[in-house]
């Protein structure tokens, strides 16, 4: 939705269908939308995001790791940080 809305085409909605009611479906939409623009304002505050890409809760120094110097969203390749962050640990430590 954020990154290439063309994607989002009617066979996604029919596929969307054979899981969830059309309610749902707006409800999901909403909730995705305003993700976004939290994202994207919380980025012009210096906020990081509370959570990794995988789910774990982080304090603001870790997320600032993972996120980078600035913090963005999670589409603009935090994930591969995330993913460079785990294998860079060191052995024993505690996650």
């Amino acid at each position: 939705m954020d990154t290439d809305p063309d994607k989002i085409d009617e066979v996604f909605y029919t596929q969307l269908k054979l899981h969830y009611s059309t309610e749902e479906i707006v409800e999901l939409g909403a909730f995705i939308g305003f993700n976004i623009g939290f994202h994207t304002w919380f980025g012009t505050l210096g906020f990081y995001p509370m959570f990794t890409p995988d789910g774990r809760l982080v304090d603001q120094e870790e997320s600032a790791r993972v996120y980078g110097d600035k913090p963005i969203s999670h589409t603009k390749g935090a994930i591969q940080r995330a993913e460079e962050g785990k294998q860079n640990k060191t052995v024993g430590s505690l996650e």
